[in-house]
């Protein structure tokens, strides 16, 4: 078994009416970086939300969202965390782009989860290493777009959607899309 001693600094907490999304990052990005990204998560992630109400991933998760307060926990790390996780709960080897754990998608018991009146939906994991090594294969996209794709593809796994087939994965890269195209228009 892999000890995984997680150190994450706090960044930033945002909230809409019905979801918090708390941001922590290891020592990856200079502060200015992590709190333009926080800007970029905090227009991304009620344009995902509506999106998601649009294509109906909240009924993937049977949930009533007017009456329950959804919590996400978002983690901009590095690739040994991700290797590391990746070993730990994948048992893949080496670091991977984005790690999301679910807690309500993939509930044994989905019921009890839905009793409680706030739903922690997961933790999504991004490694800023990944995306640099990434984008250096491909110059004309920015970081920041990259990373909001992986934040937005993280959540997409939080609401229970997968790509296992090609229509699933065209799905998942039609609301990725769609996304990011209002973010970075």
């Amino acid at each position: 078994m892999v000890e995984l001693a997680l150190s994450h600094e706090h960044v930033a907490s945002l909230t809409l009416p019905f979801m918090s999304l708390e941001i922590y990052a290891d020592e990856v990005l200079p502060s200015a970086r992590l709190q333009e990204l926080s800007k970029l998560v905090e227009k991304a992630w009620p344009l995902f939300l509506y999106i998601a109400e649009q294509e109906k991933l909240y009924e993937e998760l049977t949930l009533n969202i007017q009456k329950k307060i959804l919590e996400v926990e978002l983690v901009w790390t590095n690739n040994q965390t991700m290797q590391t996780l990746n070993q730990e709960y994948r048992q893949k080897e080496g670091p991977t782009d984005v790690l999301t754990f679910t807690l309500l998608a993939d509930a044994e018991d989905p019921d009890l989860w839905m009793s409680l009146p706030v739903l922690q939906l997961g933790s999504i994991f991004i490694s800023v290493d990944y995306a640099q090594n990434a984008i250096a294969e491909t110059p004309d996209v920015p970081l920041e777009r990259y990373l909001i794709e992986r934040f937005v593809h993280g959540m997409l796994h939080l609401f229970g959607m997968h790509h296992d087939t090609m229509e699933k994965f065209e799905k998942v890269v039609t609301i990725q899309n769609r996304v990011l195209e209002s973010v970075f228009q």
